[in-house]
């Protein structure tokens, strides 16, 4: 659940490795960018599509939430994987 919807992009994040994961927080930042500017080419209209501008805002704000949960992942698969590597460095130097 993605800000109470269902949210297919929140499960595949879930199962992404590292690699994929950058990859999709740098698409997620570039998506962003181009909602801004939409958000920025509607308010400068004469007669402002309020409908159209809730619309795009809900969508910039459901990307920022998942690059959020996205770096997160991120964030704790680095973890762990320095953890792991620590352990391994560990285990050779004993041996």
């Amino acid at each position: 659940m993605l800000l109470g919807e269902p949210s297919p992009s929140l499960a595949k994040i879930n199962t992404m490795n590292m690699v994929k994961l950058e990859a999709k927080i740098s698409e997620l930042v570039t998506e962003q960018t181009a909602l801004n500017e939409r958000i920025a080419r509607l308010e400068a209209l004469s007669q402002r599509p309020d409908e159209q501008l809730g619309r795009t805002g809900q969508q910039l704000e459901r990307l920022k939430v998942l690059e959020k949960v996205a770096r997160e992942r991120l964030e704790g698969k680095s973890e762990r994987r320095a953890v792991w590597e620590r352990k391994q460095q560990g285990l050779s130097s004993s041996s």
